[in-house]
């Protein structure tokens, strides 16, 4: 129950602080950013009830899980807090940038979700919904390409 404790405190806190930190934003169409919402909910939901229905990490994958799941958080929260009120799921022409986590990655944000999916479904144990996990990955290729296309590059 250790490992779902810390999944929840880290789900939690990741949706407060990612709701404090971000402006208002109405997700237009062509965006995936309703699929993905989605498919991270189903990844949090399976994760969940597989480790409710027994799954169980080992140590070292649970501890590597809970890691990638605090980087992917924070990877995330750095972007937002970065982009402050450019962060929007719009894809509108603006400049590129390269400051804060942008220095290192092109789209931190999009990593830090992807890490985070996948990090959750280590620490639970679960393999279904690491595989689940698996279909933010060509969604997050998606949408990075989008973004690239919008900012002509």
């Amino acid at each position: 129950m250790i490992a779902l404790a810390v999944f929840a405190a880290c789900v939690i806190a990741w949706a407060i602080l990612e709701a404090r930190a971000t402006s208002e934003d109405r997700v237009e169409s062509g965006t995936l950013a309703l699929p993905t919402g989605v498919v991270l909910l189903a990844v949090h939901v399976v994760a969940v009830a597989h480790h409710l229905l027994g799954a169980r990490a080992v140590p070292v994958s649970a501890c590597a899980g809970g890691v990638l799941l605090a980087a992917g958080i924070a990877a995330r929260l750095w972007s937002i807090v970065t982009l402050g009120p450019q962060f929007v799921t719009a894809l509108h022409g603006s400049t590129r940038i390269t400051t804060g986590p942008y220095r290192f990655v092109r789209h931190p944000s999009e990593l830090g979700l992807v890490l985070a999916a996948f990090g959750g479904a280590l620490l639970l144990g679960s393999l279904p919904a690491t595989l689940l996990a698996a279909a933010l990955v060509p969604l997050s290729i998606a949408r990075c390409r989008r973004e690239d296309a919008a900012l002509g590059l």
